[in-house]
C-alpha cells in the first residue's frame, strides 16, 4: 500500500518502464485527448475504504488507472499490452481489476481505442486530525464466538458460468467481498452463527439481488445476468 496519491502515480509510472523499457510512459488528465505512441496512465475514479483498526489508522482510498498501450506496428502494440497484463497480474502493489473494460472506457472518454485494462491501486495517508478515542468499557463485554466466522461460497450467472467483480456484502453488518475471476468470495467476522440465516446482498453489472442463507457451508448465489 502506497502512501500518498502523486507517490502511487510515480511508482506506476517507474514499474511500467521497467516492465517495458523504452517506451514512453505518460500520466494524463481525464481530458487530455491525446494519444501518443507509447503507455497512457489516466486516473478514472477514486473510492474510500474502510479503515485498520488502530489508534491513529490513515485514511485509505482505492485508485482505478486506465492503462492503454500504443505504437504504430500492431505486433509491437499488442505484445506490449500483454506483456503489461501477465506484469500487473503479479504486481504487489496494485490488481486488474476485473470489473471495469477497457475499450468501454476508451470510448466513455472519447478517446481512440486502444489494448490496456484497469489497475486498481491502494493509497494510503496519515489524518490531518486525531481521531476522538473511544471511552472506556466499565462493564464486562460479552462475545459470543458463535457469532464470528467465514462465510464463504460462489457466485454464478446463467449457464452456471462465475461472475467476476460482484459486490457481496451482509445486511446490517459490515461485512463486504467482491468476487475473484472465478466467482469465489469469502467474508470474515461477524456473519452470523453457525447454521443462522444470514441476508446477503450482491450486485454486479446493475443487477441486485437479496438472498437468506445459512452459514456453516459453502453458498451459492445466482444472478439473472443477461447473456
Amino acid at each position: 500500500m502506497t502512501e500518498g496519491l502523486e507517490e502511487t502515480t510515480r511508482d506506476l509510472i517507474g514499474w511500467t518502464q521497467t516492465v517495458l523499457p523504452g517506451r514512453a510512459v505518460v500520466a494524463r488528465s481525464l481530458g487530455d485527448r491525446d494519444c501518443g505512441e507509447g503507455v497512457d496512465l489516466r486516473l478514472i475514479s477514486l473510492a474510500p475504504q474502510a479503515t485498520p483498526r488502530a489508534i491513529a489508522p490513515p485514511l485509505i482510498l482505492t485508485a482505478d488507472y486506465l492503462v492503454t498501450v500504443r505504437a504504430a506496428d500492431p505486433i509491437i502494440e499488442q505484445t506490449g499490452a500483454m506483456a503489461l497484463m501477465f506484469a500487473a497480474m503479479e504486481y504487489d502493489e496494485a490488481e486488474v481489476a476485473l470489473d471495469r473494460d477497457a475499450l468501454k472506457l476508451c470510448a466513455d472518454l472519447d478517446l481512440p481505442p486502444g489494448p490496456g485494462f484497469v489497475l486498481r491501486a491502494t493509497v494510503s495517508i496519515a489524518r490531518r486530525r486525531a481521531v476522538a478515542r473511544a471511552a472506556l468499557v466499565r462493564f464486562p463485554l460479552k462475545i459470543d464466538a458463535g457469532e464470528l466466522g467465514v462465510l464463504q461460497g460462489a457466485v454464478l450467472g446463467p449457464g452456471d458460468t462465475p461472475v467476476a467483480g460482484a459486490v457481496v456484502c451482509v445486511e446490517g453488518v459490515d461485512r463486504a467481498a467482491q468476487t475473484d475471476a472465478f466467482g469465489r468470495f469469502r467474508l470474515r467476522g461477524p456473519v452470523g452463527g453457525k447454521g443462522a440465516p444470514v441476508r446477503l446482498n450482491v450486485r454486479a453489472r446493475g443487477i441486485e439481488i437479496d438472498r437468506e442463507v445459512e452459514t456453516g457451508n459453502p453458498v451459492i448465489l445466482r444472478l439473472p445476468l443477461e447473456i
